[in-house]
């Protein structure tokens, strides 16, 4: 997986770990991570760099990514490292014949006419370049031919795992709010074996 080091990220390598299974983590900084499991191993890599974690995906059935852009500053600024990041990771699972991919994206990259107007006319705004670098990274997951679901969350926020959250099938929800990191891991950690959401994007929110 992807993004381990972020608080998303340390969420799901427990919950994959709960479920049972092996994770391999791929970090740009080990001693970051904090976590030690029998059942993980943690390898140097970048993202950005193929060669860095090719070799991390052999012998995996899944990717799972939580890969992001973080801090407010760098969120408003145009960027290609959605795009650019998944592209890479494509490209070697298709070369290590690894099938299945789960990751985060946001519902934020679909204009909503039902979302709150201060929403709209201030936030959306404000991380249009985020949202259109998400877009396209989906537009690259969506082509790649591999058996991909895309999981679009609300807002995240630090909170307990309830397992009562709303999914909506279509890529959209109404009265979106907000769902906390460790419910948003729950559902991609049950979604890596199941495959009635294959080759759909999805949106998570309470």
């Amino acid at each position: 997986m992807f993004g381990g080091s972020g608080r998303t990220g340390k969420e799901l390598i427990l919950q994959l770990l709960a479920h049972g299974h092996i994770v391999t983590a791929v970090v740009r900084h080990p001693g970051d991570l904090g976590l030690r499991y029998e059942r993980l191993q943690v390898v140097e890599g970048d993202a950005l760099k193929p060669e860095s974690f090719d070799a991390a995906l052999e012998g995996n059935d899944a990717v799972l990514s939580t890969l992001g852009v973080s801090g407010f500053f760098n969120s408003l600024r145009p960027m290609t490292f959605y795009r650019d990041s998944i592209a890479a990771i494509i490209d070697r699972m298709q070369v290590r014949e690894v099938r299945r991919l789960v990751l985060v994206s946001s519902v934020g990259v679909r204009d909503d006419p039902s979302t709150p107007i201060w929403y709209r006319t201030i936030v959306r705004p404000m991380l249009r370049h985020k949202y259109e670098n998400m877009r396209q990274m989906e537009q690259r997951v969506a082509a790649s031919g591999l058996a991909w679901t895309i999981v679009r969350a609300a807002r995240l926020v630090d909170g307990p795992l309830t397992q009562r959250y709303r999914i909506g099938d279509d890529g959209s929800l109404t009265n979106v709010t907000k769902v906390s990191r460790s419910d948003l891991a729950d559902f991609m950690a049950r979604e890596v074996q199941d495959a009635k959401r294959i080759g759909r994007a999805v949106a998570i929110s309470y």
